[in-house]
């Protein structure tokens, strides 16, 4: 998994981790079913509830897609495309997962950002018919991280990030973490948490 802790990248997380154990048990299923060679990448979205006062810096947000051949991870090739925020996603669609004192952001894909994904798919999608007469399965994962800054007070107490993904236009957000507390689990992981630097006036 990327780090959660890279603080001013305040939230990066692997979304299509089964072995993951943030992401919700109802959410596994569906996530193992996505296949990064087939995604839609104009539906594609993330999401994230943040408290209000965190917010993702313009440009900063990025969404990276890996793949390699099961048993050779080391020659994982990996892109990064990046995200902008999409304010025209129907509110409704994540009604259910809005909460006092909490900012709910969508991101899609840039004009760039889909087509370094489009290529990359290409390269999966060939090197999945040429690994197939081998019998070798070939793996992907896809991930979310965007930098962040404070634009008023944190909390003191936790900080909770719940994010999400949908892949299909119609489709409903999917939760990959759900509450999950950015400043406990960099205790657990014994790394310290450097302030978030206040947002641009």
């Amino acid at each position: 998994m990327r780090s959660l802790l890279a603080w001013p990248a305040a939230l990066a997380l692997l979304l299509l981790a089964a072995g993951c154990s943030h992401i919700p048990l109802t959410s596994l299923p569906k996530l193992a079913s996505l296949d990064p060679a087939a995604l839609d990448l104009s539906a594609l979205r993330a999401a994230m509830r943040a408290p209000d006062t965190l917010r993702p810096e313009p440009g900063g947000a990025t969404l990276t897609m890996s793949f390699w051949v099961a048993g050779a991870e080391t020659r994982k090739t990996t892109i990064d495309a990046a995200l902008e925020e999409d304010t025209a996603v129907a509110r409704a669609a994540l009604k259910a997962e809005e909460k006092p004192g909490f900012r709910i952001t969508v991101f899609r894909l840039s004009e760039d950002g889909r087509r370094r994904l489009e290529a990359a798919r290409d390269e999966v999608r060939n090197l999945k018919a040429r690994e197939a007469t081998t019998g070798s399965r070939v793996r992907g994962s896809l991930s979310v991280g965007a930098k962040a800054c404070a634009a008023g007070a944190l909390p003191d107490g936790p900080l909770l990030l719940s994010t999400y993904l949908r892949t299909e236009p119609t489709g409903d957000f999917i939760p990959l973490t759900v509450d999950l507390d950015v400043k406990a689990l960099a205790a657990q992981a014994g790394a310290g948490a450097p302030p978030i630097e206040p947002c641009a006036p």
